[in-house]
């Protein structure tokens, strides 16, 4: 992998984490307040991304790069939701 194919991951400069930490965080509050809001913002993008197309230009492939990795940030999103929710659930439980 080369300096410009780089994910944002895996970017020296932290304020690119830290945003993507954070918003991922903010993500996953606002869908336990708004069941559905993930599916959605999924839903959205995937429609988005098959509007476009890679071979138009450089500037489009690039877009295409970005609605990808914006969708499998949303899916791991709502699978880690679903992961915490038996432990949540065990955790009340407990508590009776």
């Amino acid at each position: 992998m080369n300096a410009a194919s780089a994910t944002p991951e895996h970017s020296n400069d932290p304020r690119i984490g830290a945003c993507v930490y954070l918003l991922h965080g903010l993500l996953q509050r606002l869908e336990l307040q708004q069941p559905g809001l993930l599916a959605g913002m999924t839903e959205g993008a995937l429609q988005d991304r098959a509007g476009m197309n890679p071979q138009s230009s450089p500037s489009a492939a690039h877009g295409c790069e970005i609605a990808d990795e914006a969708v499998r940030m949303l899916r791991l999103m709502s699978d880690q939701l679903k992961l915490a929710e038996p432990i949540a659930t065990a955790g009340s439980e407990r508590g009776r």
